[in-house]
Protein backbone atom coordinates (compact mmCIF):
# COMPACT_ATOMS: atom_id res chain seq x y z
CA UNK A 1 0.00 0.00 0.00
CA UNK A 2 1.52 3.38 -1.06
CA UNK A 3 0.26 6.72 0.25
CA UNK A 4 1.40 9.63 -1.89
CA UNK A 5 2.93 12.61 -0.10
CA UNK A 6 3.07 10.63 3.20
CA UNK A 7 6.21 10.53 5.36
CA UNK A 8 8.78 7.92 4.28
CA UNK A 9 8.35 5.76 7.39
CA UNK A 10 4.59 5.60 6.73
CA UNK A 11 5.00 4.70 3.05
CA UNK A 12 7.02 1.59 3.90
CA UNK A 13 5.00 0.49 6.91
CA UNK A 14 2.97 -2.67 6.98
CA UNK A 15 -0.68 -2.32 5.79
CA UNK A 16 -2.09 -2.83 9.32
CA UNK A 17 0.26 -0.16 10.71
CA UNK A 18 -0.77 2.24 7.96
CA UNK A 19 -4.43 1.66 8.79
CA UNK A 20 -3.87 2.30 12.50
CA UNK A 21 -1.85 5.46 11.77
CA UNK A 22 -4.58 6.82 9.50
CA UNK A 23 -7.27 6.01 12.06
CA UNK A 24 -5.38 7.84 14.78
CA UNK A 25 -4.88 10.81 12.48
CA UNK A 26 -8.60 10.96 11.83
CA UNK A 27 -9.70 10.74 15.46
CA UNK A 28 -9.51 14.49 16.18
CA UNK A 29 -11.74 15.14 13.19
CA UNK A 30 -14.28 12.57 14.32
CA UNK A 31 -14.25 14.06 17.79
CA UNK A 32 -15.18 17.54 16.57
CA UNK A 33 -18.56 18.80 17.81
CA UNK A 34 -21.49 18.44 15.47
CA UNK A 35 -22.93 21.49 13.72
CA UNK A 36 -21.51 24.23 11.56
CA UNK A 37 -17.72 24.46 11.78
CA UNK A 38 -15.99 27.74 10.98
CA UNK A 39 -14.26 27.76 7.59
CA UNK A 40 -11.51 30.05 6.35
CA UNK A 41 -12.95 33.39 5.28
CA UNK A 42 -11.42 32.95 1.82
CA UNK A 43 -13.59 29.85 1.37
CA UNK A 44 -16.86 31.57 2.15
CA UNK A 45 -19.32 32.32 -0.60
CA UNK A 46 -19.36 36.04 0.23
CA UNK A 47 -15.60 36.27 -0.30
CA UNK A 48 -15.64 34.03 -3.39
CA UNK A 49 -18.50 35.98 -4.97
CA UNK A 50 -16.87 39.32 -4.25
CA UNK A 51 -13.60 38.25 -5.85
CA UNK A 52 -15.28 36.72 -8.91
CA UNK A 53 -17.67 39.66 -9.41
CA UNK A 54 -14.85 42.19 -9.14
CA UNK A 55 -12.90 40.26 -11.79
CA UNK A 56 -15.94 40.18 -14.09
CA UNK A 57 -16.53 43.92 -13.72
CA UNK A 58 -12.85 44.57 -14.39
CA UNK A 59 -13.13 42.64 -17.68
CA UNK A 60 -15.83 44.94 -19.03
CA UNK A 61 -15.24 47.81 -21.41
CA UNK A 62 -16.43 51.23 -20.19
CA UNK A 63 -19.65 51.13 -22.22
CA UNK A 64 -20.37 47.58 -21.01
CA UNK A 65 -19.73 48.58 -17.41
CA UNK A 66 -22.22 51.43 -17.73
CA UNK A 67 -24.89 48.91 -18.81
CA UNK A 68 -24.05 46.12 -16.39
CA UNK A 69 -23.10 47.84 -13.12
CA UNK A 70 -26.13 49.49 -11.55
CA UNK A 71 -26.87 51.22 -8.27
CA UNK A 72 -27.58 49.01 -5.26
CA UNK A 73 -31.23 50.06 -5.01
CA UNK A 74 -34.43 48.15 -4.40
CA UNK A 75 -35.88 49.19 -7.75
CA UNK A 76 -32.89 47.73 -9.60
CA UNK A 77 -32.54 44.59 -7.52
CA UNK A 78 -36.22 43.57 -7.77
CA UNK A 79 -36.44 44.18 -11.53
CA UNK A 80 -36.56 40.53 -12.56
CA UNK A 81 -39.01 37.94 -13.85
CA UNK A 82 -39.16 34.47 -15.36
CA UNK A 83 -40.90 35.47 -18.61
CA UNK A 84 -39.17 35.45 -22.01
CA UNK A 85 -36.79 38.29 -22.75
CA UNK A 86 -39.07 39.69 -25.46
CA UNK A 87 -41.75 40.15 -22.82
CA UNK A 88 -39.39 41.72 -20.25
CA UNK A 89 -36.21 43.38 -21.58
CA UNK A 90 -33.83 43.01 -18.66
CA UNK A 91 -31.28 45.50 -17.37
CA UNK A 92 -27.68 44.44 -17.73
CA UNK A 93 -25.66 42.74 -20.45
CA UNK A 94 -26.80 39.78 -22.52
CA UNK A 95 -24.50 36.79 -22.65
CA UNK A 96 -24.51 36.98 -26.45
CA UNK A 97 -22.90 40.44 -26.23
CA UNK A 98 -19.97 39.31 -24.07
CA UNK A 99 -16.57 38.10 -25.19
CA UNK A 100 -15.51 34.55 -24.48
CA UNK A 101 -13.28 35.80 -21.67
CA UNK A 102 -16.23 37.66 -20.13
CA UNK A 103 -18.49 34.62 -20.47
CA UNK A 104 -15.90 32.59 -18.61
CA UNK A 105 -16.07 35.28 -15.94
CA UNK A 106 -19.84 34.83 -15.70
CA UNK A 107 -19.41 31.11 -15.15
CA UNK A 108 -16.68 31.71 -12.59
CA UNK A 109 -19.12 33.98 -10.72
CA UNK A 110 -21.86 31.34 -10.93
CA UNK A 111 -19.53 28.67 -9.54
CA UNK A 112 -18.46 31.01 -6.73
CA UNK A 113 -22.12 31.62 -5.81
CA UNK A 114 -23.58 28.13 -6.17
CA UNK A 115 -22.87 24.53 -5.24
CA UNK A 116 -21.96 22.10 -7.99
CA UNK A 117 -25.60 20.97 -8.21
CA UNK A 118 -26.85 24.56 -8.28
CA UNK A 119 -24.36 25.52 -10.96
CA UNK A 120 -25.36 22.57 -13.16
CA UNK A 121 -29.05 23.44 -12.72
CA UNK A 122 -28.60 27.07 -13.72
CA UNK A 123 -26.39 26.18 -16.68
CA UNK A 124 -28.85 23.44 -17.64
CA UNK A 125 -31.84 25.79 -17.58
CA UNK A 126 -30.06 28.05 -20.07
CA UNK A 127 -29.14 25.09 -22.27
CA UNK A 128 -32.74 23.85 -22.24
CA UNK A 129 -33.99 27.28 -23.24
CA UNK A 130 -31.86 27.13 -26.39
CA UNK A 131 -33.35 23.73 -27.20
CA UNK A 132 -36.85 25.03 -26.49
CA UNK A 133 -36.33 28.09 -28.71
CA UNK A 134 -35.05 26.03 -31.63
CA UNK A 135 -38.06 23.73 -31.35
CA UNK A 136 -40.51 26.63 -31.17
CA UNK A 137 -39.05 28.34 -34.23
CA UNK A 138 -39.04 25.07 -36.23
CA UNK A 139 -42.67 24.45 -35.28
CA UNK A 140 -43.70 27.95 -36.31
CA UNK A 141 -41.86 27.62 -39.60
CA UNK A 142 -43.64 24.36 -40.38
CA UNK A 143 -47.12 25.01 -39.02
CA UNK A 144 -47.40 28.72 -38.32
CA UNK A 145 -48.90 30.16 -35.14
CA UNK A 146 -51.96 28.58 -33.54
CA UNK A 147 -55.20 30.53 -33.43
CA UNK A 148 -54.85 31.19 -29.70
CA UNK A 149 -51.12 32.01 -29.72
CA UNK A 150 -49.91 35.37 -28.48
CA UNK A 151 -49.59 37.89 -31.33
CA UNK A 152 -45.85 38.17 -30.72
CA UNK A 153 -45.24 34.42 -30.54
CA UNK A 154 -42.54 34.53 -33.25
CA UNK A 155 -40.62 37.39 -31.61
CA UNK A 156 -40.93 35.60 -28.30
CA UNK A 157 -39.49 32.38 -29.71
CA UNK A 158 -36.56 34.29 -31.21
CA UNK A 159 -35.75 35.66 -27.75
CA UNK A 160 -35.29 32.20 -26.20
CA UNK A 161 -31.82 30.78 -25.67
CA UNK A 162 -28.62 31.05 -23.67
CA UNK A 163 -27.51 34.24 -25.38
CA UNK A 164 -30.54 36.14 -24.13
CA UNK A 165 -29.81 35.71 -20.41
CA UNK A 166 -28.59 38.90 -18.81
CA UNK A 167 -26.24 39.66 -15.95
CA UNK A 168 -26.20 42.79 -13.81
CA UNK A 169 -24.14 43.78 -10.77
CA UNK A 170 -25.56 46.10 -8.12
CA UNK A 171 -23.05 48.27 -6.32
CA UNK A 172 -19.28 47.87 -6.32
CA UNK A 173 -18.05 44.41 -5.31
CA UNK A 174 -14.52 45.77 -5.16
CA UNK A 175 -15.31 48.33 -2.48
CA UNK A 176 -18.85 48.21 -1.09
CA UNK A 177 -19.77 46.20 1.98
CA UNK A 178 -23.25 45.61 0.53
CA UNK A 179 -23.66 44.64 -3.09
CA UNK A 180 -25.46 42.06 -5.21
CA UNK A 181 -25.83 40.54 -8.64
CA UNK A 182 -28.41 38.74 -10.75
CA UNK A 183 -28.57 36.48 -13.77
CA UNK A 184 -31.99 36.17 -15.34
CA UNK A 185 -34.00 35.30 -18.40
CA UNK A 186 -36.73 32.87 -19.41
CA UNK A 187 -37.29 30.44 -16.53
CA UNK A 188 -34.63 32.03 -14.37
CA UNK A 189 -34.26 34.76 -11.80
CA UNK A 190 -31.15 34.00 -9.72
CA UNK A 191 -30.47 36.83 -7.29
CA UNK A 192 -27.54 37.02 -4.87
CA UNK A 193 -26.83 39.53 -2.10
CA UNK A 194 -23.62 40.06 -0.15
CA UNK A 195 -23.56 42.03 3.10
CA UNK A 196 -20.16 41.93 4.71
CA UNK A 197 -19.34 38.27 5.34
CA UNK A 198 -22.98 37.24 4.82
CA UNK A 199 -24.51 36.10 1.54
CA UNK A 200 -27.91 34.87 0.42
CA UNK A 201 -29.35 33.27 -2.71
CA UNK A 202 -33.04 34.15 -2.37
CA UNK A 203 -35.26 34.69 -4.20
CA UNK A 204 -34.33 31.97 -6.70
CA UNK A 205 -36.69 31.07 -9.55
CA UNK A 206 -35.80 28.12 -11.79
CA UNK A 207 -37.99 26.46 -14.40
CA UNK A 208 -37.58 24.19 -17.38
CA UNK A 209 -39.28 23.21 -20.60
CA UNK A 210 -38.73 20.57 -21.68
CA UNK A 211 -38.22 19.20 -18.21
CA UNK A 212 -36.83 15.97 -19.68
CA UNK A 213 -35.45 15.63 -23.22
CA UNK A 214 -37.64 13.21 -25.12
CA UNK A 215 -35.38 12.21 -28.01
CA UNK A 216 -31.95 12.49 -29.58
CA UNK A 217 -28.61 11.50 -28.06
CA UNK A 218 -29.55 13.38 -24.89
CA UNK A 219 -32.90 11.64 -24.42
CA UNK A 220 -33.68 11.36 -20.71
CA UNK A 221 -31.50 14.31 -19.63
CA UNK A 222 -33.00 16.83 -17.21
CA UNK A 223 -31.58 19.98 -15.62
CA UNK A 224 -34.07 19.88 -12.73
CA UNK A 225 -34.17 16.18 -12.10
CA UNK A 226 -35.12 15.81 -8.43
CA UNK A 227 -37.52 18.63 -7.57
CA UNK A 228 -40.65 16.70 -8.58
CA UNK A 229 -39.24 13.43 -7.23
CA UNK A 230 -38.61 14.82 -3.75
CA UNK A 231 -42.20 16.05 -3.51
CA UNK A 232 -43.78 12.85 -4.79
CA UNK A 233 -41.62 10.75 -2.43
CA UNK A 234 -42.93 12.68 0.55
CA UNK A 235 -46.49 12.56 -0.73
CA UNK A 236 -46.31 8.79 -1.29
CA UNK A 237 -45.20 8.26 2.32
CA UNK A 238 -48.33 9.85 3.82
CA UNK A 239 -51.25 7.81 5.12
CA UNK A 240 -54.85 8.67 4.31
CA UNK A 241 -55.34 10.91 7.36
CA UNK A 242 -52.18 12.85 6.58
CA UNK A 243 -53.16 13.21 2.93
CA UNK A 244 -56.52 14.63 3.96
CA UNK A 245 -54.62 17.45 5.65
CA UNK A 246 -51.97 17.95 2.97
CA UNK A 247 -54.13 17.94 -0.15
CA UNK A 248 -56.01 21.13 -0.99
CA UNK A 249 -59.12 20.68 -3.17
CA UNK A 250 -58.46 23.89 -5.10
CA UNK A 251 -57.52 23.79 -8.76
CA UNK A 252 -53.88 24.09 -9.71
CA UNK A 253 -52.71 27.70 -9.90
CA UNK A 254 -51.61 29.08 -13.27
CA UNK A 255 -48.13 29.58 -11.86
CA UNK A 256 -46.30 29.37 -8.57
CA UNK A 257 -48.34 31.54 -6.22
CA UNK A 258 -45.42 33.40 -4.63
CA UNK A 259 -43.33 34.15 -7.69
CA UNK A 260 -42.18 37.58 -8.83
CA UNK A 261 -44.55 40.32 -7.73
CA UNK A 262 -45.94 38.27 -4.84
CA UNK A 263 -43.24 38.86 -2.27
CA UNK A 264 -44.56 39.75 1.17
CA UNK A 265 -47.65 37.57 0.81
CA UNK A 266 -46.70 34.59 2.98
CA UNK A 267 -49.21 31.73 3.01
CA UNK A 268 -51.21 31.03 6.11
CA UNK A 269 -50.75 27.83 8.03
CA UNK A 270 -52.32 25.31 5.69
CA UNK A 271 -51.65 21.73 4.76
CA UNK A 272 -49.91 19.07 6.83
CA UNK A 273 -47.68 20.32 9.67
CA UNK A 274 -44.32 18.64 10.04
CA UNK A 275 -45.06 17.79 13.68
CA UNK A 276 -47.81 15.47 12.37
CA UNK A 277 -45.24 13.51 10.35
CA UNK A 278 -43.28 10.43 11.37
CA UNK A 279 -39.51 10.57 11.75
CA UNK A 280 -39.12 8.95 8.31
CA UNK A 281 -41.44 11.49 6.73
CA UNK A 282 -39.62 14.40 8.36
CA UNK A 283 -36.43 13.02 6.86
CA UNK A 284 -38.08 13.12 3.42
CA UNK A 285 -39.27 16.66 4.10
CA UNK A 286 -35.73 17.70 4.95
CA UNK A 287 -34.45 16.05 1.76
CA UNK A 288 -36.99 18.07 -0.22
CA UNK A 289 -35.93 21.33 1.43
CA UNK A 290 -32.24 20.57 0.96
CA UNK A 291 -32.80 19.89 -2.74
CA UNK A 292 -33.49 23.61 -3.07
CA UNK A 293 -31.35 25.13 -0.34
CA UNK A 294 -28.20 23.24 -1.31
CA UNK A 295 -28.24 24.87 -4.73
CA UNK A 296 -26.35 27.60 -2.85
CA UNK A 297 -22.68 27.28 -1.97
CA UNK A 298 -22.09 25.22 1.16
CA UNK A 299 -21.73 27.96 3.77
CA UNK A 300 -24.77 29.87 2.50
CA UNK A 301 -26.79 26.66 2.42
CA UNK A 302 -25.73 25.72 5.96
CA UNK A 303 -26.63 29.19 7.25
CA UNK A 304 -30.08 28.89 5.66
CA UNK A 305 -30.60 25.43 7.13
CA UNK A 306 -29.49 26.71 10.53
CA UNK A 307 -32.11 29.50 10.24
CA UNK A 308 -34.78 26.90 9.48
CA UNK A 309 -33.57 24.82 12.43
CA UNK A 310 -33.80 27.82 14.76
CA UNK A 311 -37.33 28.59 13.58
CA UNK A 312 -38.20 24.90 13.96
CA UNK A 313 -38.38 22.10 11.42
CA UNK A 314 -41.56 20.99 13.20
CA UNK A 315 -43.13 24.32 12.24
CA UNK A 316 -42.96 23.67 8.49
CA UNK A 317 -46.12 22.95 6.50
CA UNK A 318 -46.54 20.80 3.39
CA UNK A 319 -49.33 21.50 0.90
CA UNK A 320 -50.28 19.62 -2.28
CA UNK A 321 -52.69 20.06 -5.18
CA UNK A 322 -53.39 17.64 -8.01
CA UNK A 323 -53.21 13.83 -8.32
CA UNK A 324 -51.22 12.10 -5.60
CA UNK A 325 -50.20 8.97 -7.49
CA UNK A 326 -49.29 10.13 -11.03
CA UNK A 327 -45.78 11.70 -11.00
CA UNK A 328 -46.07 13.05 -14.57
CA UNK A 329 -49.48 14.63 -14.02
CA UNK A 330 -49.99 18.37 -13.46
CA UNK A 331 -49.35 19.01 -9.77
CA UNK A 332 -48.40 21.69 -7.28
CA UNK A 333 -46.73 21.56 -3.89
CA UNK A 334 -45.53 24.05 -1.32
CA UNK A 335 -43.33 23.91 1.78
CA UNK A 336 -43.52 26.97 3.98
CA UNK A 337 -42.37 28.20 7.35
CA UNK A 338 -40.85 31.25 8.99
CA UNK A 339 -37.53 30.97 7.14
CA UNK A 340 -38.33 29.03 3.96
CA UNK A 341 -40.94 29.11 1.21
CA UNK A 342 -40.65 26.59 -1.63
CA UNK A 343 -43.12 26.07 -4.47
CA UNK A 344 -43.27 23.82 -7.50
CA UNK A 345 -45.82 23.77 -10.31
CA UNK A 346 -45.68 21.00 -12.90
CA UNK A 347 -47.36 21.05 -16.29
CA UNK A 348 -46.69 18.43 -18.99
CA UNK A 349 -42.89 18.26 -19.30
CA UNK A 350 -42.63 21.77 -17.83
CA UNK A 351 -42.01 23.00 -14.27
CA UNK A 352 -41.67 26.27 -12.39
CA UNK A 353 -40.06 26.49 -8.94
CA UNK A 354 -39.22 29.25 -6.51
CA UNK A 355 -37.49 29.38 -3.15
CA UNK A 356 -37.71 32.37 -0.81
CA UNK A 357 -36.70 33.30 2.70
CA UNK A 358 -39.75 35.22 4.01
CA UNK A 359 -37.52 37.12 6.45
CA UNK A 360 -34.40 37.69 4.37
CA UNK A 361 -35.07 37.84 0.63
CA UNK A 362 -32.48 40.14 -0.96
CA UNK A 363 -30.65 40.18 2.41
CA UNK A 364 -33.34 42.43 3.88
CA UNK A 365 -32.70 41.39 7.48
CA UNK A 366 -29.02 42.36 7.24
CA UNK A 367 -29.79 45.61 5.44
CA UNK A 368 -32.67 46.56 7.74
CA UNK A 369 -34.98 47.25 4.79
CA UNK A 370 -38.04 45.83 3.05
CA UNK A 371 -38.16 45.61 -0.74
CA UNK A 372 -41.22 45.42 -2.96
CA UNK A 373 -41.48 43.60 -6.29
CA UNK A 374 -43.56 45.96 -8.38
CA UNK A 375 -44.56 43.78 -11.34
CA UNK A 376 -45.81 40.21 -11.63
CA UNK A 377 -45.12 37.90 -14.57
CA UNK A 378 -48.68 38.51 -15.81
CA UNK A 379 -48.07 42.27 -15.66
CA UNK A 380 -45.12 41.77 -18.00
CA UNK A 381 -47.16 39.75 -20.50
CA UNK A 382 -49.96 42.31 -20.51
CA UNK A 383 -47.52 45.17 -21.04
CA UNK A 384 -45.84 43.32 -23.92
CA UNK A 385 -49.21 42.62 -25.54
CA UNK A 386 -50.12 46.32 -25.38
CA UNK A 387 -46.74 47.38 -26.73
CA UNK A 388 -46.99 44.92 -29.63
CA UNK A 389 -50.49 46.11 -30.52
CA UNK A 390 -49.37 49.75 -30.49
CA UNK A 391 -46.40 49.03 -32.76
CA UNK A 392 -48.35 47.08 -35.39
Amino acid sequence: MLIRNAPADLRVARPWAVAISLLVALLPVAAQPQGIIDVPVASTSARQMTKAAAAFVESLRPEQRAAAVLAFTGANRTNWSNVPVYVHPRPGLRIRDLTNEQRRGVHALLRASLSSQGYQKVAGVMRLDSIHGARELAHLEQFGPAADDRPFVHEEAESFGTGSYTIAVFGNPDGDTDWGWIIQGHHMGASFTVSGEHATFTPLFLGATPLVLEDGVGAGWSALSHEVTRGTELMASLDSAQRAKAVEPDALPNDVMYGVGHKGEPPGRSGLPANDMTARQRRLLRALVEEYVRNADFDVAEAQLEAIETAGWDKLWFTWRGPTDVPDAPLYYRVHGERILIELLQRPNHIHTIVRDPQNDYGEAWLDTTLTEEHTANDRFEAATRAYAESN
